[in-house]
């Protein structure tokens, strides 16, 4: 008779030790989704948010999670004035066609192929963007049969934006009467299109 009250205590004590322990489970689940949920609500500041309990294992799971927070904060800098040069042409260190000059409201000469045709263009920031302008050609071009006075001046050419190590630009395009210049659409996005990094 002893043995089977002794076997009964030991038998609620281990049901309620693991009740206990799925209640603690659940509350911290609780916690952790709340918490989340609170994050995702627009409008709501550091101080709407609930206090966190310390929890090691929520700890090292948002270690785990890779915050894009941090690569905003990096590819969102606001492009600086000075000498870019392309990733992938890093050999052209006389800045021969390979490279760009920004210079934020001036222009300064793009190399749309290499020894042989050269425009003027204009950097205007939009936000962290930079748009870029066909402003007219450069002296010393060769191709006459490229009709550069058809060009619009006011559409963007090309888009730099930033990035984590640099600027990538995006080539778009001449315009001419409100449309992609299919005929010229290839110059400069061969030596113009990529990423850059500063000099």
């Amino acid at each position: 008779m002893r043995t089977a009250i002794i076997v009964l205590c030991l038998f609620f004590c281990f049901t309620s030790c693991n009740d206990s322990t799925k209640n603690k489970k659940t509350e911290s689940n609780s916690i952790q989704n709340d918490s989340i949920q609170y994050k995702d609500d627009i409008g709501t500041s550091a101080q709407d948010q609930p206090i966190q309990q310390n929890n090691s294992d929520t700890e090292r799971d948002l270690d785990k999670k890779p915050t894009s927070e941090g690569n905003n904060e990096k590819s969102s800098n606001p492009i600086s004035a000075g000498v870019y040069i392309n990733t992938e042409h890093l050999a052209d260190t006389n800045c021969n066609c390979y490279c760009i000059d920004v210079k934020l409201n001036a222009t300064s000469d793009l190399c749309l192929t290499k020894d042989n045709l050269f425009i003027k263009g204009r950097f205007e920031q939009r936000g962290n963007n930079i748009n870029i302008y066909y402003s007219g050609k450069s002296a010393g071009n060769t191709d006459s049969k490229i009709p550069w006075d058809d060009f619009e001046t006011g559409t963007p050419i090309a888009v730099l934006s930033p990035t984590a190590n640099g600027v990538k630009l995006d080539w778009k395009g001449f315009s001419i009467d409100g449309e992609i210049a299919i005929d010229y659409a290839l110059y400069g996005k061969k030596t113009l299109e990529g990423t850059y990094k500063k000099k």
